[in-house]
């Protein structure tokens, strides 16, 4: 059955955070409130918050979500994905069967499953099919989704439909596309000349970015806690 719905229904944030190496993307999401890292990339031994080993096959990934998931009771606000683009590189460990082809690192997403580039597509359906639904049932238990990434650049089409090179999450173009119709916000976490570290609430012509949530420009971390941007009550200072 279909319900019809009037008004807005809050939901629990589900959004990623990317930057270039070493802005403090893992410091920034050990302060949001009552969060689990998921240290995937083996980058989070410095923070002093809740986090797990370093996970290192998909397996374990899907383990510990499902064991969260069935757990009676929430014990965090947010589950903390460190990183995005290092998970999704087990995922491609997987569809291209790298540990036990025959071939072993010289098999690619293209040659893998037949060829022909077979293997994008077997890997944009784990993440629609699989990963995302699992995120989606963790996000309705009430768990906060952050997806950290390292940044790239990337050819992205602008709302004119003209190609421009901006800076993108670090994450091949297909599986970029589904991230970014699943997440409710994007942000980009970048210096600014004073050395003040500012995140990027919407896309311009340098950095991709998007927020569904309507605040836009950029915030400065050093002024605003990161929770008031989750929960969009931001005190912006007058200039």
């Amino acid at each position: 059955m279909v319900d019809i719905l009037t008004g807005a229904t809050p939901t629990a944030p589900k959004f990623m955070v990317y930057s270039l190496p070493g802005l403090g993307k893992t410091t920034l999401a050990s302060k949001m409130k009552n969060s689990l890292i998921v240290d995937i990339e083996g980058g989070a031994n410095f923070v002093n918050t809740p986090r797990t080993t370093q996970i290192t096959t998909l397996d374990d990934f899907y383990d510990l979500m499902t064991k969260l998931w069935k757990s009676p009771e929430r014990k965090f606000d947010y589950i903390v994905i460190d990183t995005t683009d290092w998970l999704v590189r087990l995922i491609v460990e997987r569809v291209a069967d790298i540990n036990r082809s025959k071939e072993g690192l010289k098999n690619t997403l293209n040659r893998s499953n037949g060829g022909y580039g077979n293997g994008k597509q077997i890997l944009e359906n784990e993440v629609r099919t699989r990963l995302l639904p699992m995120l989606v049932e963790m996000n309705k238990k009430g768990y906060g989704i952050c997806l950290l990434a390292h940044a790239d650049k990337k050819d992205m089409m602008d709302s004119d439909g003209t190609t421009i090179e901006q800076i993108t999450p670090k994450v091949d173009q297909n599986t970029l596309n589904a991230f970014m119709e699943w997440c409710d916000a994007i942000f980009y976490l970048k210096k600014d000349s004073s050395g003040n570290r500012i995140l990027q609430l919407e896309s311009d012509d340098v950095a991709l970015a998007k927020n569904r949530t309507g605040m836009t420009g950029e915030v400065n971390l050093s002024e605003v806690d990161i929770n008031s941007v989750l929960s969009n009550k931001i005190n912006r200072k007058e200039k």
